[in-house]
């Protein structure tokens, strides 16, 4: 399943809205909130993690690009084609991770006393709120010579130690993090890691004793559930906002831009802002984080989009803490890509435009794998290890059954002529966000 229009709940103090955006062979109209420099923010060049269709084909976003020191820097954005408005832009230093822990830090969160359980909303909001904080985004202004807050999100403590989770695009192109506490102070955060794919991010204060949220476990729940929402919609201006709904479904997989994972599905309000805030059941133990929301249902006969209600979407949190501990202890999550967007190709298609069946070729990032591998727009992949691939979905195993470094070798129907090829993995992560040649449009002989 797959939610081409929708938010990622982290504030735009631009107010970027809807646009349009083009794709392979059409237009498709999204409704998406803009946060740094009017990216969306996550990747789709990842191994084969495609799924649309060449009329809804997402356009390439950001991926952070190593530093010198063979890191892994914050992640950063790059201007998205058709906005007008000109965005801050920031001129300072990437934030980078700071050197991994090598273990984890004891994630003692206290689960609140619950007087009135015939409405604990009030006993847990009022408890559990100390552990959420509001997380500022600030990029360098070098016209000032200061720093500027670009965006804004929430996050929870899940360690008195002072770690605390919120998504990755939330920290996306940061030179530097603040987080607010619910007394109003600030304090300045550092990047323990963040993982694009899983869309999560991990920092840490130095404040310790810190109100710790009690981590449940999501696998227990179950649809018609109650739960809460605590984050700060709009910025700091509505801080702690609470919001209340049920599960609606409890693995709903799905695909934004090309990043699919696996959510927990709610009906609660959750706006811009909320992104990387809690998802908490009636016992006041957080099962979630809260990142995403479909904003169009479908569209009219007239292609007019019809707005969507109580479309919410949070990690669960046990897929969370197995990213968030590989982060803590290790600093990256080393993931297979290669540097390419791919759309199936099938025999409809073929005959329609006289070419061969197989993977057709999206985009290429530049010096990614398969821009060093010679591939560009328009190819169609017919071979890869001396098998067919006439299946995107035989194309996503294969790539997600390799490692980084491992080769594949790629027989390439390119204007009429075959050649062949050797790619070789690369680590997501590192990848870029530049394109080659744009993206594919049928001019397979030109």
């Amino acid at each position: 399943m797959e939610y081409p229009n929708y938010y990622y709940e982290n504030q735009n103090p631009q107010g970027y809205g809807e646009r349009k955006r083009r794709g392979v062979g059409g237009y498709v109209v999204t409704a998406v909130v803009f946060t740094l420099v009017g990216a969306l923010l996550a990747t789709i060049l990842a191994g084969g993690e495609l799924a649309r269709s060449p009329e809804q084909k997402p356009q390439a976003t950001w991926t952070p690009q190593p530093t010198s020191g063979g890191g892994y820097p914050a992640p950063t954005p790059r201007q998205t084609p058709g906005i007008d408005e000109t965005p801050f832009v920031n001129e300072g230093p990437l934030l980078t991770p700071e050197a991994a822990r090598g273990s984890m830090p004891a994630l003692d969160g206290k689960a609140p006393v619950i007087g009135d359980v015939a409405n604990p909303i009030p006993d847990i909001v009022e408890q559990v709120s100390a552990g959420v904080v509001g997380i500022v985004n600030y990029g360098f202004n070098a016209q000032y010579g200061d720093y500027s807050a670009q965006a804004t999100g929430s996050g929870f403590v899940i360690s008195s130690e002072g770690y605390i989770l919120t998504n990755a695009h939330v920290i996306a192109g940061a030179s530097k993090l603040g987080v607010m506490f619910t007394d109003g102070t600030e304090e300045e955060a550092t990047l323990v890691g963040y993982d694009n794919t899983s869309d999560l991010a991990v920092l840490r204060v130095k404040h310790t004793g810190l109100y710790a949220l009690k981590l449940g476990d999501s696998d227990a729940l179950r649809v018609g559930e109650y739960i809460i929402t605590i984050g700060d919609p709009t910025g700091r201006e509505l801080a702690g906002t609470t919001t209340f709904g049920i599960v609606s479904a409890t693995q709903r997989t799905i695909t934004i831009d090309g990043q699919t994972n696996t959510y927990i599905q709610v009906d609660a309000a959750v706006n811009p802002g909320n992104s990387g805030g809690p998802l908490i059941n009636l016992k006041g133990e957080t099962v979630g984080i809260v990142s995403a929301k479909t904003v169009t249902a479908s569209y009219d006969d007239f292609g007019n989009a019809i707005s969507a209600e109580g479309l919410g979407f949070a990690l669960p949190i046990n897929e969370v803490l197995k990213i968030a501990e590989q982060l803590i202890k290790d600093g990256f999550i080393k993931r297979p890509g290669i540097g390419i967007s791919v759309l199936e190709w099938p025999e409809e298609r073929a005959r329609e435009y006289d070419t061969v069946t197989g993977i057709l070729v999206a985009t290429v990032i530049k010096d990614g794998p398969g821009d060093n591998a010679g591939l560009r727009p328009n190819d169609i992949i017919v071979e890869v290890d001396g098998q067919s691939v006439p299946l995107q979905s035989d194309f996503v195993a294969l790539v997600k059954s390799k490692r980084v470094g491992d080769s594949l070798s790629l027989k390439v129907w390119r204007g009429g002529e075959y050649f062949e090829t050797t790619l070789t993995l690369g680590d997501l992560n590192l990848l870029g966000s530049e394109l080659v040649d744009g993206e594919a449009d049928y001019s397979f002989y030109d």
